[in-house]
Parts: structure tokens; C-alpha cells; sequence
């Protein structure tokens, strides 16, 4: 394979250089143009620059983040038992990506973490591109382009996990900004046909199932598309209404057939939408902050923050202030803004509910900032629209910022890639015990982890055994810890994993106390491990168990 030959050390200063040259040649002269480029040679030269970029990620056959290897080791296992809450809980994650990379696996793909890395890009440019679209609907081409140049930059330079990794947040940007196409198309049109209903309606149903997060977001959507029912189309407002609402509950109505046939609709309940809430609700108690402060705390949070988002946030305040300027100190200008109110002031909703999501539990984790991206693209595009010629160089500003702190990197011999060839130390220490598996076992047997280690799933190549595969509502007190106890025991009697590994130790993420949370601290699942498997091996603080040949479930 040849991503496999190709390697980047700690210092690839030269990369970088031409990067940033190649990328600020690009959007000068885009700048300087007076008509935009071609769709395709536009996207071309996004795709091209972009993958060019990202190539240190790419050949990066390590795990980014925890979560990245959660979703793979599901996308493994539902390729083998495709049936969601008997072999896999996505828990808040949803379970349209894990489908997605299930589908990828019956295609023939490997789900390694060359295949995740790829596909994070490939979603976040799909999702870039639908939002363009939406801004082309509006009128807005020329600025549209503009607008992407600090998005192009951003992927181009980030490295951060949380930006460079596989989210369910990406897959749900996806089918944000095709709905935002649909509403900017109706906008433009003012008329509806009944397959755009249809698809939109099918989007919508979806778009809980990819991340329950991202319910805010998609409930702006819905209104607004049955608002411009209403607005553009009142004699067939309800037949149009009920082409939409049919197809939101036809997902729905066939998802819950589904589950119901495979005897796992209360498992849906219960696990996706109870305990998920629950789980919500628990990280906001934590939080000592008020949710309203947190709410008006996101913008403080993004500048104070080290993620790089910083950068890509810097120019769309910029522009914020030059527009609110411009149109509160020359007032006979506000006529221009009459077109297209409606879905300005649908986006702004848009806006303020991605803050909510994001902001809810308190917790800012920076892959949240994703929903900020859709309504950036097309705010800062308006905005260039109204303002005058010169401002559109302030979207240079992100690849500027990333390019200052390259430079300071160098000079002060800070690394400047994150992911050289060289495996890091716990990459090899994760290697060692993957490796040590496979002495046991074979690549498509079942295993089964105690303790937050989803990596040795991708290294092994093994699907889980149980449905929750980093275990922490099943080791953690919180109200249904008994029950994610006793649903793990029952996976193992079902499964019946060649191997069981516990992984609670010092390296362990997040559980690490194997005085407090080992699996002999709790009982049944103790007796269980105790009866029908052997310890035969403890590297790396990780104890592999094999299973009794003569065992009984």
C-alpha cells in the first residue's frame, strides 16, 4: 500500500513551507480574481491541497483518539452481527457511522486507522461541499469560495485529534449541510417537489441517529422547513407537511421495526436515549457552571483555547464586527439585506442551538466545535457579500495564524508534526498486547475488554464480544451501572470470547485503579472469569485471560 511507504519524521519543516506556499499562492490569486473558478477545478484544488496536507495523518497507522478506535472496533463487529444493541451499543455516538464503516467492512476495507483517518477527511471536505452548494443557492458563489479559503487552511494545517480524527460529529455535518442545501434551495426557489421533501424528510430522521447531540441543530431544520411551507407554498402548506412529516416518521417507523423484529427496541430505549440523557444530565451536575454561563462562555473558551480552532474562529469575528459596524453606521445600506431574511434569521437559530450542544454538559470538548463550521461557511459568505471589496483578505487570517506558529516552532525546535513514523510509547505498548493476543487467538474471534482499550480490537482485527467495548457505564457507579453490568456478563455467555482481557491499570484511559475497578471487584462478572477462563499472560499492566476449552457458559 503506498500510504504505508511513505513517512514524516518530528521536523518535516520543507513539507510545511511548501504547503503554506502551494495553499497561499492558491487563494491569492483567488482573491485577486474577478469571477469565481469552475465548481470542479475549485474542489479540485480543495481536494489536492488538503489530502497533500493531511498525509502525516494519513500514513499515521496509530490511534489519534480513544474514540476513533471505539467506532472502528463497532464498525468491526456489526459487519459480523449487524443487529445494533445486540452486539453493539454506540452509547452517545449513534450508530449511523458505525453502519457506515460496517458497509465499508463487507466491501472489503480493512477498518484500520489509515482507513478512519482518510475517511474523516473525505466526510469534512463531503460536508464542505454541500454547504457550498447552499451558498451558491443564496447567490453567493463568489464569496462562497472566499469563505472556504480559512476552512482549506485549517484542514490543511490542524493537527489536533480532535480535528484530524474520525467523529460521529463529522458524519453529522454531512447530512446538516445537505438539509441546509434543501432549505437554501426552497429559499431561492420558493417551490417544493415532492422527492426534495421526501429526501429532506429522510435526512431529518436520520440525523438522531448519527448523533443525539446533534438534535438541536436538526429540530431548526424541521421548523424552518414547514415555516417555508407556510411562506412560499400556504395553498399546499399541508399536503407538502405531511410528504415531510411522513417521511421523518418513516425512518423512524422502519428503524423501530427493526429493532423491535431483532428483540432490541427496549435496549434502544433504554440504552440510547435513557441512559444517554442520564449520562448527559450527570456530566452537567459536574459542572459547577451554570448552563445559561456556559452558553455566553463558548466564544471566551474557543479564543482561550490551544486547539487551532482559534484560527478559523478569528476571522469570522473579524467580520461579525466589520458587518455589525457597517450596517449600524450606514443605515441607508439595510435595504440589501431584505432577500433571503428568513433563512439568515434560521441560520442564527442554527448557530445558537450548535452553542447549546456544545455547550450543555459543560465538558467544551473541542470535536464539538464541528457544528460551527456549517454556519460559519455561510455567515462569513454573507457577510463578504455586504462588505466592502477589501475585508475579503481578512480570510487569510487562519492560514496567516498557522503559519506564525509553524515559524515560532521552528525557531524554537518545537516539533511540527504530531505523528511521525515512530510509533509513540503507547502505540507500542498497545502493539505488544494486540500482538500477544493473536498467540491465543486468531483475527475475527471475539474479545472481550474490561476497562477502555478499544485499540486492541483495531490492532488485533477482533470485534468485540460485548456491546459496550470501553466498559466505563459498566465499571463507574451511576444509576444503571447494574444493568450495563448485567447485560456484559450476558454478551460473554453469548459470545463466548476466546479471550478476555483486562485492561485497568496505570495506562489505562480514564479507569485506571484496578484496586477499585479490576473485574474481581465485582462480583458476578469475578465468578464468571474465575470459572471458565485462565490467566496466562500480564504484559504492559494488561492481564490476558483465555477460555477454558472444557468451559461452560
Amino acid at each position: 500500500m503506498l500510504l504505508c511507504r511513505i513517512q514524516f519524521d518530528q521536523f518535516p519543516t520543507y513539507f510545511w513551507v511548501t504547503g503554506h506556499i502551494l495553499a497561499g499562492i492558491f487563494s491569492v490569486w483567488l482573491l485577486l480574481r474577478q469571477r469565481p473558478l469552475p465548481d470542479w477545478l475549485f474542489f479540485t484544488a480543495m481536494i489536492i491541497l488538503t489530502g497533500l496536507m493531511r498525509l502525516p495523518v494519513f500514513v499515521f497507522n496509530h490511534e489519534l483518539d480513544p474514540d476513533e478506535s471505539q467506532v472502528l472496533a463497532q464498525g468491526m463487529t456489526l459487519a459480523i452481527d449487524p443487529i445494533l444493541y445486540r452486539s453493539v451499543d454506540p452509547t452517545t455516538g449513534g450508530p449511523l457511522t458505525s453502519y457506515l464503516l460496517a458497509g465499508l467492512a463487507r466491501l472489503g476495507f480493512a477498518l484500520h486507522f489509515h482507513l478512519a483517518h482518510v475517511l474523516g477527511w473525505a466526510l469534512t471536505l463531503l460536508s464542505l461541499f454541500w454547504v457550498y452548494k447552499a451558498a451558491c443557492m443564496l447567490r453567493l458563489k463568489t464569496t462562497a469560495q472566499w469563505a472556504l479559503l480559512p476552512f482549506m487552511a485549517f484542514t490543511c494545517f490542524i493537527q489536533l485529534p480532535d480535528f484530524v480524527s474520525l467523529y460521529s460529529e463529522v458524519t453529522s455535518m454531512v447530512l446538516l449541510s445537505a438539509g441546509l442545501w434543501f432549505l437554501a434551495r426552497w429559499s431561492s426557489a420558493k417551490a417544493f417537489t415532492h422527492p426534495e421533501l421526501i429526501l429532506f424528510g429522510l435526512l431529518l430522521g436520520l440525523l438522531p441517529l448519527c448523533k443525539i447531540q446533534v438534535l438541536p441543530m436538526a429540530s431548526v431544520l424541521g421548523v424552518f422547513a414547514f415555516i417555508q411551507l407556510f411562506l412560499f407554498q400556504r395553498s399546499n402548506a399541508i399536503r407538502y407537511g405531511a410528504v415531510l412529516a411522513g417521511s421523518v416518521l418513516a425512518v423512524w417507523g422502519m428503524w423501530c421495526l427493526f429493532l423491535w423484529k431483532n428483540n432490541v427496541l427496549d435496549d434502544f430505549g433504554l440504552f440510547y436515549l435513557k441512559a444517554n440523557f442520564q449520562y448527559k444530565d450527570a456530566l452537567s451536575a459536574t459542572n459547577t457552571r451554570s448552563p445559561l454561563l456556559n452558553f455566553f462562555r463558548l466564544p471566551w473558551v474557543i479564543i482561550r483555547g490551544d486547539s487551532g480552532f482559534e484560527w478559523l474562529f478569528l476571522p469570522f469575528c473579524l467580520l461579525t464586527f466589520l458587518f455589525v459596524f457597517f450596517f449600524i453606521y450606514r443605515k441607508k445600506n439595510l435595504y440589501r439585506l431584505s432577500a433571503d431574511s428568513y433563512f439568515w434569521a434560521m441560520l442564527l437559530a442554527y448557530l445558537l442551538m450548535a452553542d447549546v450542544a456544545i455547550t450543555r454538559t459543560g465538558s467544551f470538548y473541542d470535536h464539538y466545535d464541528h457544528f460551527l463550521f456549517l454556519p460559519f461557511v455561510l455567515f462569513i459568505s454573507w457577510f463578504l457579500k455586504h462588505l466592502p471589496a477589501w475585508s475579503r483578505w481578512v480570510v487569510l487570517g487562519t492560514q496567516a495564524a498557522f503559519l506564525v506558529v509553524l515559524l515560532h516552532n521552528i525557531s524554537i525546535g518545537q516539533p511540527t508534526n504530531a505523528y511521525p513514523h515512530t510509533a509513540r510509547k503507547e502505540d507500542i505498548s498497545n502493539r505488544k498486547v494486540a500482538d500477544a493476543l493473536l498467540k491465543y487467538a486468531k483475527k475475527g474471534n471475539y474479545l472481550a475488554v474490561w476497562g477502555w482499550s478499544c485499540s486492541f480490537y483495531v490492532y488485533a482485527q477482533m470485534p468485540q464480544a460485548v456491546n459496550e467495548n470501553h466498559t466505563t457505564r459498566s465499571a463507574l457507579p451511576q444509576p444503571l451501572q447494574p444493568v450495563y453490568l448485567e447485560r456484559y456478563l450476558h454478551d460473554l455467555k453469548r459470545t463466548q470470547p476466546p479471550l478476555f482481557v483486562d485492561a485497568i491499570g496505570e495506562k489505562a484511559i480514564w479507569i485506571n485503579d484496578r484496586a477499585q475497578f479490576g473485574h474481581e471487584r465485582f462480583p458476578a462478572l469475578a465468578r464468571y472469569i474465575a470459572e471458565h477462563y485462565t490467566l496466562k499472560e500480564e504484559l504492559e499492566d494488561v492481564r490476558i485471560y483465555v477460555r477454558n476449552v472444557r468451559g461452560n457458559p
